[in-house]
């Protein structure tokens, strides 16, 4: 097989593992419209290279070409109306591509896996396969190092396992997986027949053929070995048939007593977005009005995200019956408790939070608990190896008559009503005129509820997309007014922020539907989050701004208290009996809680409007106008950096895999060929220009003339050009000292270097010239070096 078709089957290869590998993608999208711009893009890239590799004097110009074709492909997927015959990339080609991104990654952040392939959405995937596609093919073609083109395939499973619980299916993997084994198995088999013709002793037909079948044996069962040991140890290994892999790219853990979890609200958006709807968990309950199950609370809001902040497994947590005291209740508040028993029906190993009903006063559950004494949350740090049954014991939900006669208690730490600045300041307006300057904390909030539920609103599990540069908070409340639980909490949390209410938004879910008797179930269409905000002598009380009918969240329900006019009819029997709480009742000291807020302050935070941060119309998920910017600008640069740098690294890997081969006491002939080789790549590098109808010593001699290299280099040098030469010419090469060619090398490139520019080194650094100029390697000639004899070794032929 000559050298040019060699090339041709890795590049063909390579885009056939390429391929292989874009099933692992499958679980994100629904229907298979979204890989087609991709396979074409491959299979485009994987031809030309083929075609252009197969003729020896076109092969310096595959990657370019493959490169061209794969921005020809995206091209004509992105803009064919603004580009030059519908396939050369333009100004307003790459404006509106940029465009097509932006959509594509704000649909990402809306919807949960697997969501419909838009074109944005296949332009995203269709530019990660060109870019995969290029690495994999220089990584095989070029540097002969197909093994790492495991690295760029791993990246395409890993997306999957970090977004989707279910993780990578067994008939993608297997199909990847098979493509990798091809690709090092058509590796194998095409280094066994360069084997076989570089040795005169191997030179029939048939031994070329055992030594490419072995080669290629030895190549895929080495890879196959090593999938069916990454699939069996971990059945039998206790700890490793756990999902532990899966873990470490989904819920990330630091340290030995802090743990942090999935986004809770990345969580909410796959439940709510499920299409089997499974049940999460059923329960007992001696009360007929259940409340919700809340397994997160997030309490820091920074314009963008609302966030949990993290817990810490401390001395005295640990869940052993009674939990901390809930924030804000004293021991003279009603005590009317609710026991529930819960049966969790997911996979123990995902469950690291447990659902309460708040607030839990008691929980009884095996394994290592804790509790987080500001929220009650109660959560683990280690895996339990028992399914979660648990039984808690809590307060019932207050009656309007008790926080009617409410008495004051000290307030929560000043963080709950933090606010970032520069927020559109028509959320504080809106805030204010909705809630009005009568009545406390508690009227407010319920204000606020009822704006949310009169019907200006709608919802929908897929909101509309907020245009680039627009705030997504102003854009729910004042425009699309369209979103599900997740906008309405977080938008009810930062309204109620901005009247100085402390307020947070918690995770987990509603009461679920009556199974019969005292018994309910729970599943993944139940799944919910809603705001919490703290009254004082009340603690922390739920709300429900969700619409609740058949058009909403069809299992949300209104606490008795905030329901319309709940307070207003408890309050009437004591309406002249309530002197020792002003503060609740009259207007006067509302304005007194705004002075407790710096009047400059807030100033700074009206002017810093022109920035807008916000949580975006999908709940808070999205980047504001400046970050956006800025993430764009560094992934820009990111990229760049990445394309500047893969010249640079795959010189590297072309250069370690030579001295690989020139050490490692293989035949004499291919280590020496090796060698010669690594001199040739940089002396072009350096600019110093290569004929391939020099023989070894006139390069040498030339070298060694043009660069002025000092004795050392120049007896480096001559040894290697005289090794190349035996190789070359010689019968029966004599073997050298193990590593005795590699240090030649080393010392050779060390004095090659040093007579080159400062420049000249840069540019060989980073536009190595020897990745497009350096053809096949030069073929045997072993009937010429019969002929000739030891003649021509000794030098006497020049």
């Amino acid at each position: 097989m000559r050298a040019g078709m060699r090339s041709a089957a890795l590049t063909l290869a390579a885009g056939g593992a390429v391929l292989c590998s874009l099933p692992l993608l499958a679980p994100l999208f629904t229907g298979p419209e979204w890989a087609h711009p991709a396979v074409a893009a491959v299979i485009a890239m994987a031809l030309s290279g083929a075609a252009l590799r197969a003729v020896p004097r076109a092969a310096p110009a595959a990657t370019p070409v493959q490169v061209l074709v794969g921005v020809a492909v995206v091209t004509a997927l992105a803009a064919p109306g603004q580009a030059v015959l519908g396939v050369v990339p333009t100004g307003a080609s790459f404006e509106h591509a940029a465009e097509l991104f932006a959509q594509g990654r704000a649909e990402i952040d809306a919807s949960p896996p697997p969501i419909d392939g838009t074109p944005a959405l296949s332009l995203i995937v269709a530019a990660a396969a060109v870019l995969v596609a290029l690495v994999a093919d220089l990584f095989t073609a070029v540097a002969r190092t197909p093994a790492l083109v495991g690295l760029p395939v791993a990246a395409f499973a890993a997306v999957p396992l970090a977004v989707d619980d279910a993780g990578l299916g067994p008939g993608s993997f297997a199909m990847a997986a098979g493509g990798f084994v091809a690709l090092l198995a058509v590796d194998g088999l095409l280094r066994g027949t360069e084997g076989a013709a570089g040795s005169p002793v191997a030179s029939s037909g048939q031994a070329r053929a055992l030594g490419a079948l072995w080669h290629g044996t030895a190549g895929a069962g080495a890879a196959a070995g090593a999938l069916v040991l990454a699939l069996v140890v971990p059945s039998a290994v206790p700890g490793l048939s756990d999902g532990q892999v899966h873990r470490i790219a989904d819920p990330t853990r630091f340290g030995e007593e802090t743990v942090t979890t999935q986004h809770p609200l990345v969580s909410l958006r796959r439940d709510l977005g499920s299409r089997s709807d499974t049940v999460v968990l059923d329960y007992t309950t001696d009360t007929d009005a259940p409340g919700y199950l809340r397994t997160f609370t997030l309490d820091s809001f920074d314009g963008t995200d609302w966030t949990m902040s993290s817990v810490r497994a401390e001395d005295g947590t640990r869940v052993g019956g009674e939990l901390p005291p809930p924030p804000g209740l004293g021991p003279a508040a009603p005590a009317r408790e609710v026991t529930t028993q819960v049966r969790l029906r997911r996979d123990p190993g995902e469950v690291d939070f447990l659902p309460l009903p708040y607030p839990a006063r008691r929980v009884d559950v095996d394994g290592s608990w804790y509790a987080d004494p500001d929220s009650l949350m109660v959560f683990s740090v280690e895996d339990q190896d028992v399914e979660p049954r648990y039984t808690v014991t809590s307060l019932a939900a207050p009656d309007p008559a008790d926080l009617a006669d409410r008495s004051s208690s000290p307030r929560v730490s000043g963080r709950y009503t933090d606010l970032p600045g520069g927020m559109d300041p028509r959320v504080g307006e809106v805030a204010r005129s909705v809630a009005g300057e009568e009545g406390g904390p508690l009227e407010q909030a319920v204000a606020l509820q009822e704006w949310f539920t009169a019907g200006a609103f709608t919802y929908d599990l897929d909101p509309p997309a907020v245009p680039e540069g627009e705030d997504p908070l102003a854009r729910f409340l004042f425009e699309d007014r369209v979103g599900y639980c997740e906008q309405f909490a977080a938008a009810m949390a930062v309204m109620a922020r901005s009247l100085d209410i402390p307020a947070r938004v918690a995770v987990g879910y509603t009461s679920g539907s009556p199974a019969g008797g005292d018994a309910w179930q729970v599943r993944e269409s139940d799944a919910h989050a809603w705001p919490e905000l703290y009254v004082e002598g009340a603690g922390w009380l739920r709300f429900e701004p969700t619409p609740s009918s058949s058009d909403g969240q069809g299992s949300a329900t209104v606490p008795e208290y905030a329901a319309p006019g709940a307070l207003e009819e408890a309050e009437e029997p004591e309406a002249t009996a309530s002197p020792e709480r002003p503060e609740e009742t009259s207007g006067p000291d509302r304005p007194q809680e705004d002075e407790e807020e710096p009047e400059p302050e807030e100033e700074q935070a009206a002017g810093g409007a022109d920035a807008p941060d916000g949580p975006r119309s999908d709940g808070g998920l999205a980047w504001p106008e400046w970050a956006g910017s800025a993430a764009s600008a560094a992934a820009a640069a990111v990229g760049l950096l990445v394309l500047l740098l893969l010249p640079a690294a795959a010189r590297t890997v072309a250069r370690r895999s030579r001295v690989a081969r020139a050490g490692g006491g293989g035949a004499p002939a291919q280590a020496a060929s090796a060698a010669w080789r690594e001199v040739r790549a940089q002396a072009e590098d350096l600019g110093l220009g290569w004929t391939p109808a020099e023989s070894p010593r006139a390069a040498a001699r030339r070298l060694t003339g043009a660069c002025g290299l000092e004795r050392e280099g120049t007896e480096a040098l001559w040894r290697l050009a005289l090794a190349e030469e035996a190789a070359r010419y010689a019968p029966e090469p004599a073997a050298t000292t193990p590593g005795a060619l590699v240090a030649d090398m080393r010392r050779t490139r060390t004095a090659l270097r040093a007579s080159a520019s400062r420049g000249a080194r840069v540019r060989a650094a980073l536009l190595p010239r020897s990745l497009v100029t350096m053809g096949p390697r030069p073929r045997r000639r072993q009937e010429a070096a019969h002929r000739a004899g030891p003649a021509m070794i000794s030098g006497r032929s020049t």
